[in-house]
C-alpha cells in the first residue's frame, strides 16, 4: 500500500485518520523543510539571500514543475497566489460583450463569481446548467453551449460531490462555437493526471494547498499560447514586462509568453514549496497516486452502498468521479454519526457540506483509514 512508505512524512496520522485533503492537504516533511529553510534566509538575510537572480529562478523553477505536472510548454505557465485571483486575472482580461458565459449551479463559487461580476459591466448572461440531485449531466452541460458562448467554466472535479467532467467533450463543444474554456483544477491536480493538450482546454488552474500538498499561497495556471498572444492583461506590475528588473515606468512591454499575467512580489517561500511538492508528487508518479486513491473510493463505496439511512450522492462510474465521497445521511442520525467519526479514539477527520459528509483520501491514507470510518458510520446507523 503506497500510505506504508510515506509514513514518516505525515505524522499527523499516527493521531488522527485525516480524509479531508479536498479542504487542505497534509504537507508532508521534505515540503515543510524546503519552505522553512527559504523563509529563514529571507527574513535573516534580506538581499543577501535573495537577489534578482535567486528570486527569477524561484518562480522559473516552480513553471517548470507546473509544465511538467500540466503537459505543456513553460512559456505557457503563469503563477499566481490562489485559484481565485487566476480567475479573476483571466476573466477581466478577455474582451467580449453580450452573449453567455457557461457554468453550472453546483460549482465552487470562486468559479462563478468572476464571471458574474463581470457581467455588470459587460452585460452577458452568466448560463448556470442545473443539478439533479447535485449531479450536472453531459448533455445539460453540452445543450447549454451555443452560438453566443463565450466561455465555459468549470472545476475538473466538482468540491461537493467530486464529480468529474468530460472535459475534452466540453472543450470541442465549445470550440466548435469559438468559446474558450476556463478550468478550476484544484480538486483534481495531484492525483487525476492532467495532460491540457489531450483536454483541449484553453486556462487549467491549480492551487497548492489540497491535492499538490503544498502551503497556501501558490498556484499554476496553464494559459494555451493562442490565448496569452492575443490578451492584455486586466492587472498589471513590474513582474509583467520582459524585463522586470529594468523598473521602466515609462512603458509596458509586456512579457512574451504567460508570465504577462504576473505582476507582483509575493510569498516566494511558498512558491518554493510548491515547486518541491510537484517533485514529490512526480517521483511517487501520479498515475500510481492516482489508482491508490480510486481504490480508496472504492471500498467507500463497496462498504455503504447497502447501509439504510445513508446515500451516496458521488457517481458511482469511476470516469465520472475524483477522490471524494459525499454521502447523505438520514438527518435524524447525523449529529450521531458527526460526534461519533469525531470521538473516536482515532478522531476521523472530515468535512461538512451542504449538510452532507464529504471525505477525501488520498495518497497518505489506507484501506484501513477507509474501513475504520465506514465502520463508524454502520454503528451509528445500526443504533
Amino acid at each position: 500500500m503506497l500510505s506504508e512508505s510515506l509514513k514518516g512524512d505525515f505524522p499527523l496520522l499516527s493521531r488522527v485518520n485525516y480524509l479531508n485533503t479536498a479542504s487542505i492537504g497534509i504537507v508532508p516533511r521534505p515540503v515543510i523543510e524546503k519552505v522553512r529553510g527559504l523563509s529563514l534566509e529571507l527574513c535573516s538575510g534580506g538581499t543577501c539571500a535573495l537577489d534578482e537572480e535567486k528570486e527569477t529562478m524561484i518562480y522559473e523553477g516552480l513553471r517548470k514543475e507546473g509544465a511538467k505536472l500540466l503537459g505543456c510548454d513553460v512559456d505557457e505557465v503563469a503563477i499566481f497566489n490562489s485559484v481565485t485571483e487566476a480567475m479573476n486575472a483571466i476573466a477581466w482580461s478577455l474582451d467580449f460583450s453580450g452573449g453567455n458565459v457557461v457554468s453550472t449551479e453546483v460549482e465552487f463559487p470562486s468559479v462563478t463569481y468572476p464571471w458574474m461580476r463581470l457581467s455588470k459591466e459587460r452585460r452577458f448572461e452568466v448560463r448556470l446548467v442545473r443539478g439533479r440531485n447535485w449531479y450536472v449531466s453531459l448533455d445539460d452541460l453540452l445543450s447549454s453551449i451555443d452560438e453566443n458562448t463565450k466561455v465555459v467554466a468549470i472545476s475538473h472535479v466538482e468540491y461537493l460531490t467530486g464529480q468529474l467532467h468530460n472535459l475534452r467533450e466540453i472543450s470541442s463543444q465549445a470550440h466548435d462555437v469559438g468559446a474558450i474554456v476556463v478550468v478550476d483544477g484544484i480538486q483534481a491536480a495531484g492525483y487525476v493526471p492532467v495532460d491540457v493538450r489531450r483536454l483541449g482546454v484553453d486556462v487549467y488552474i491549480t492551487g497548492s494547498y489540497k491535492w499538490l500538498i503544498a502551503p497556501f499561497g501558490a498556484t499554476v495556471a496553464f494559459i494555451s499560447r493562442e490565448l496569452y498572444e492575443r490578451l492584455e492583461p486586466a492587472i498589471v506590475g513590474w513582474r509583467s514586462t520582459e524585463r522586470p528588473f529594468d523598473f521602466d515606468a515609462r512603458r509596458i512591454e509586456y512579457a512574451g509568453s504567460a508570465r504577462k499575467f504576473e505582476y507582483s512580489t509575493s510569498a516566494y517561500d511558498v512558491k518554493v514549496g510548491l515547486a518541491e511538492s510537484i517533485r514529490y508528487l512526480r517521483r511517487i508518479g501520479i498515475e500510481r497516486i492516482y489508482e491508490h486513491d480510486m481504490k480508496l473510493v472504492d471500498v467507500f463505496f463497496e462498504e455503504l452502498q447497502n447501509v439504510n439511512g445513508v446515500e451516496i450522492i458521488t457517481p458511482s462510474d469511476r470516469r465520472e468521479h475524483g477522490s471524494i465521497v459525499t454521502l447523505r445521511v438520514d438527518g435524524r442520525k447525523m449529529d450521531a454519526v458527526v460526534r461519533r467519526l469525531r470521538s473516536a479514539d482515532r478522531p476521523v477527520e472530515f468535512s461538512i457540506r451542504q449538510g452532507m459528509l464529504r471525505f477525501s483520501p488520498h495518497l497518505y491514507n489506507s484501506e484501513d483509514d477507509v474501513i475504520q470510518a465506514v465502520d463508524l458510520i454502520k454503528e451509528v446507523m445500526r443504533e
